[in-house]
């Protein structure tokens, strides 16, 4: 089954794309501060969807449902997409559903940052947060670790709704991360400047 997806690049990623037929991302376009966040999401990629064909790739990000169900294209009038006066494509794209891994966009920053735990519940949140104290993740054991990474598996369950941290499905914001973009994949492209 296909499902229809929007991606935002920039000019680099546009030409990549219709130069060469395919838009591969690399590490060097990874914000240094996430590349710990991305690595962690490449392995769920890998476990769910299938390994990358080259080892060092990096997933392209798309929106399934950008502001909530009702409205899932990302909105050219809203900032922040890209650095202000930046020109920008939004390329709207069908992709295999076997092919793409959907996120709760929200609690995607739990594992972006690589050191908050996601509870079950807001009690056994307060009750973690005593256990941890300040500790800094560097400094937990591997259990610990283990612990607070496998929590983080709640980003990849649409239905795990929690007043305390996140929305229904219907609004929610959902992210989709698949391996390479290819040129036929594309169904329509808007050019934008970024505000």
């Amino acid at each position: 089954m296909k499902i229809k997806l929007w991606t935002i690049q920039n000019e680099s990623g546009w030409n990549e794309l219709t130069e060469n037929g395919i838009l591969i991302p690399r590490e060097e376009f990874v914000e240094p501060d996430f590349k710990t966040g991305y690595e962690w999401m490449k392995s769920q990629m890998s476990n769910r969807i299938g390994k990358p064909e080259k080892t060092n790739q990096f997933p392209v990000w798309a929106w399934y449902q950008h502001f909530d169900s009702s409205k899932r294209k990302p909105d050219l009038r809203r900032s922040g997409y890209l650095p202000n006066g930046t020109v920008g494509y939004r390329i709207e794209i069908e992709k295999d559903q076997k092919d793409i891994l959907l996120s709760d966009f929200v609690l995607w920053h739990w594992s972006l940052s690589y050191k908050d735990y996601i509870a079950d519940s807001e009690i056994e949140a307060n009750e973690y947060e005593k256990r941890r104290g300040n500790d800094e993740f560097e400094k937990l054991s591997k259990a610990e670790k283990n612990q607070i990474e496998k929590s983080w598996e709640k980003v990849f369950d649409m239905n795990f709704d929690l007043e305390y941290y996140t929305l229904p499905f219907q609004e929610k914001k959902i992210q989709a991360t698949f391996w390479e973009l290819q040129l036929e994949d594309v169904i329509k492209v808007d050019k934008f400047v970024a505000k």
